[in-house]
């Protein structure tokens, strides 16, 4: 069976002859079945295989066998030899094509027996099980049936650039409201998430294969070993902190499994996910609702990025469609407008992104790169390197900040172009100033003191820049999964010189605004997240583990901190009928940078995450009222007041 050059629709189509046409052989009693199938385009995200061994379980009983997906090269060879063979006119070519067929046939069963990919558009799945041995909700068992995807180039990059201390994690936690008594259980946690995430998203099903990291395999899923139920937080907030603290620095084995989630319940407010000023507001509305339960996720890089994540919550929610749904509408929208375009606005549209955008904006984007890579410096690897606190400790810390329209308004009435995102980094570079006085006065104490302990803070030489460097993640689908995608890390970014400190002492926090709204501005203006994501993918695909260490080293050009916009669903969602009143995750610490900041929207709220090594950060609290305090500023500045 060969698939065409033709849209998805078509494959589809063919994929359900292929599965039919499998079914009826099964049904005549074969035992024993050999499928080729000659991929001419199929691409990796295409759900044939696994369809085809699945298919096999429920309707076969002791059969055995195996499904091969040809590679491109393969296939027209595999081809070419058949038609030969039924061809009269061609009797002359039939040992050829038979040598042919043999050859490829015997090239087959030795990757077989390797169960490895056929160069990029092939998949192997090899089964041999019976009917009994299939338990309900359960994926293949490892030892009978294998099924194996690519990973991602900047997945294995990931894999490449964590260290001991520095695992790449992403944590995050929601946390629901709920009645007495009928709090989200671990039965109904699997429930929502085998039948809703699980069953969509094959990935959330998947390991890193142990022999090979280019490869996820699909495993069994014994949900003792994902779904784990823990004490609810003893201490307001500070017990929280710390069990995130511990996630987010605690490696996972990804040849076991690539995510995990703590379940947990207690009163409404008692942990800190929900604030206590929250809590107070939900008693009020909603008397029913005294309890909470909290469910603490850990995932890691090579699973998926952020934007994925955020897909898969919303998935797992009772609104999954009315999301999708939304989702749909805008895009239908876009292609609208789009379609609408006159041919000379097509022409000056294709002039702009390709000579104006690309081609101009790339020279700019790595000129830019280049020069903050050799001429940069980090004010914090003084503070890392003298300080007594051992690598990997973190601090963290989560809070509420505003309303998305306020935060709007602000940017609009302060700086023309500003969006959400520039307002809270110019609130971070503040907070990052005030960190650093912090250090330095604190090294001056010591010396006054003539504390003999600590002669390293003797010489220490702590300056506070006027620019400093950040790391902006840009999703390179625009923030958005569309339809039929599949999971993955489409994450790339720019590096941002920002201000430090303002060169005057009467400098308003409109003008560090300003500022930094111009310089985020040049750097979304050029291809640069798509730069550093094809590096990214060439780092992984063909260079060492040490050299794409040293390369995500130097690409980061010396930045202090890695700030994220992660954009969140815009209504309250639920979890089998339970409202999630707060969603928050926290950023994975890039190597060589100290300090990461989340800022998430939900439900029409703004709020913030801050994980950071507790060397730069020793109170993330402390950070976060900086933050909010030049925030305050910026309001005053735009002549709002502020609601309680």
């Amino acid at each position: 069976i060969v698939h065409p050059f033709s849209y998805k629709y078509i494959v589809r189509e063919i994929e359900s002859k292929i599965i039919i046409h499998f079914i009826l052989l099964l049904q005549e009693g074969q035992k024993s079945v050999k499928l080729i199938i000659m991929a001419l385009f199929l691409n990796a995200t295409s759900s044939l295989p696994y369809v085809l061994a699945q298919t096999l379980l429920k309707h076969a009983d002791g059969t055995s066998g195996d499904v091969t997906l040809l590679s491109l090269t393969t296939a027209l060879l595999f081809l070419c030899a058949f038609f030969l063979m039924n061809n009269p006119k061609c009797s002359h070519f039939v040992k050829s094509a038979e040598h042919i067929v043999t050859s490829c046939l015997g090239k087959l069963e030795t990757l077989s027996e390797k169960l490895l990919l056929i160069c990029a558009s092939g998949i192997v799945v090899r089964w041999f099980r019976r009917r009994g041995d299939l338990k309900h909700s359960s994926a293949p068992s490892k030892s009978k049936v294998e099924f194996r995807r690519q990973t991602t180039s900047i997945g294995r990059f990931s894999l490449k650039s964590e260290t001991a201390t520095n695992p790449l994690l992403v944590t995050f936690f929601a946390a629901l409201a709920n009645e007495p008594g009928k709090n989200l259980d671990v039965d109904e946690f699997q429930t929502m998430w085998g039948e809703r995430v699980m069953r969509k998203h094959e990935r959330f099903r998947s390991r890193v294969c142990e022999w090979d990291n280019r490869f996820f395999e699909i495993c069994p899923i014994d949900y003792d070993d994902y779904v784990m139920l823990s004490p609810h937080s003893s201490t307001y907030r500070t017990d929280l902190q710390r069990r995130i603290e511990g996630m987010l620095t605690t490696k996972l084995d990804v040849t076991e499994k690539l995510w995990e989630v703590r379940l947990s319940k207690g009163e409404l407010g008692s942990s800190g996910a929900i604030s206590k000023e929250k809590a107070k507001k939900l008693r009020k509305t909603k008397p029913t609702y005294t309890e909470e339960t909290l469910c603490l996720f850990r995932a890691h890089h090579v699973l998926a990025d952020g934007v994925s994540m955020s897909v898969a919550l919303g998935d797992a929610s009772d609104e999954a469609n009315e999301l999708n749904g939304k989702l749909l509408q805008k895009i239908d929208e876009r292609n609208e407008k789009m379609k609408q375009r006159s041919v000379l606005q097509v022409i000056i549209a294709a002039f702009q992104k390709y000579i104006l955008f690309f081609l101009l904006g790339s020279i700019k984007a790595l000129a830019h790169q280049f020069w903050r890579m050799w001429t940069s410096s980090n004010p914090f690897d003084e503070i890392l390197s003298n300080s007594s606190i051992p690598a990997g400790r973190r601090s963290t810390t989560w809070g509420d900040a505003a309303s998305v329209d306020e935060v709007k308004q602000i940017a609009k009435l302060l700086a023309p172009h500003a969006t959400v995102n520039d307002v809270f980094v110019s609130c971070v570079t503040a907070a990052i100033e005030q960190q650093l006085i912090e250090h330095k006065q604190l090294v001056s104490t010591k010396l006054k003191r003539n504390d003999e302990s600590n002669l390293n803070d003797r010489n220490s030489n702590i300056t506070i820049p006027s620019h400093i460097n950040v790391v902006i993640p840009v999703h390179l689908n625009g923030g958005i999964l569309l339809p039929g995608q599949s999971l993955g890390n489409k994450i790339g970014g720019f590096v941002s010189q920002v201000p430090a400190k303002m060169p005057f002492s009467n400098a308003t926090s409109a003008a560090r605004l300003r500022q930094v709204s111009a310089s985020l501005r040049s750097g979304k203006n050029t291809p640069a997240p798509l730069i550093s994501w094809m590096m990214a993918k060439f780092c992984s695909d063909y260079l060492p583990e040490t050299v794409a260490q040293t390369a995500i080293l130097k690409g980061n050009a010396k930045a202090v901190a890695v700030i994220s916009n992660v954009r969140g669903f815009p209504f309250r969602v639920h979890w089998m009928g339970r409202p999630v009143e707060f969603l928050c995750a926290f950023l994975p610490l890039p190597p060589g940078i100290p300090i990461g900041v989340v800022v998430q929207s939900y439900a029409g709220e703004l709020s913030f995450s801050i994980d950071a090594d507790m060397r730069a950060v020793p109170d993330a609290d402390s950070f976060a009222g900086w933050m909010m305090e030049e925030y305050d500023r910026l309001r005053t500045e735009a002549g709002l007041e502020k609601v309680q």
